[in-house]
């Protein structure tokens, strides 16, 4: 596809795909989007080159994780709340993004509150957080951990628990994520989901004590 014949087709989609949005986000319009989309042949060479595509099928795979975890925990909305276009998508998108980043980068508590406060406005859901904050941050677990912790303190104790168990997901066994989510399973008087996490966290810390004398003797310091 020549450059021109591409500005095209992304002008096209563009065009449609605002259309669609601004007509409704329920679910089965945004089941119909992903499944005309996945159809269009300019869209499925565009979607990974051009940055409002990239968040869009982004926002897809959120949406379709949502849908299998949020109404089971009596959430409603999902990340296309209050999304009438692309630009929306984008606002939302570098949210989750600049929150990220304001945590990685130690910016005043006043910053970090501000944005967590935008976050919990717009009803982004853990998850989402989560999938943004591992794809656009290199210190993924301590901020997932860092933003979790805020969320508690805000008192949005569900987004927390959804954050750390994604987190918890993404880069299992350890130890300071499980620590979390144990934390908030206690706090809402579920002993027995936390002793779950702790008794990973005593193994784990088992599994290292041996895995570390093994190479003292290796090393024949031991």
């Amino acid at each position: 596809m020549r450059l021109n014949e591409q500005y095209q087709e992304l002008l096209r989609l563009e065009k449609e795909i605002n259309h669609r949005l601004k007509s409704g986000t329920d679910f089965q319009k945004i089941k119909e989007l992903m499944l005309d989309l996945a159809r269009d042949k300019a869209y499925s060479r565009l979607k990974t080159k051009e940055n409002h595509l990239i968040m869009l099928e982004c926002f897809f795979t959120i949406w379709l994780a949502e849908k299998k975890k949020l109404p089971e925990l009596g959430i409603e909305t999902d990340i296309f709340y209050q999304v009438y276009g692309l630009k929306d998508i984008e606002r939302k998108y570098r949210k989750i993004q600049y929150c990220g980043l304001r945590i990685e980068n130690d910016l005043p508590d006043e910053y970090c509150e501000q944005i967590i406060e935008d976050l919990m406005d717009e009803k982004i859901s853990g998850l989402a957080i989560g999938k943004v904050v591992v794809f656009e941050t290199k210190k993924r677990e301590d901020n997932i951990l860092r933003i979790a912790q805020w969320l508690r303190r805000k008192g949005d104790i569900l987004n927390a628990l959804l954050l750390v168990q994604y987190g918890n997901e993404a880069f299992p066994d350890q130890e300071k994520l499980l620590r979390e989510e144990a934390e908030i399973w206690l706090s809402g008087q579920q002993e027995e989901r936390a002793a779950e996490l702790l008794n990973r966290i005593r193994s784990l810390s088992q599994e290292t004590r041996k895995s570390n004398k093994k190479i003292r003797q290796v090393a024949g310091d031991d």
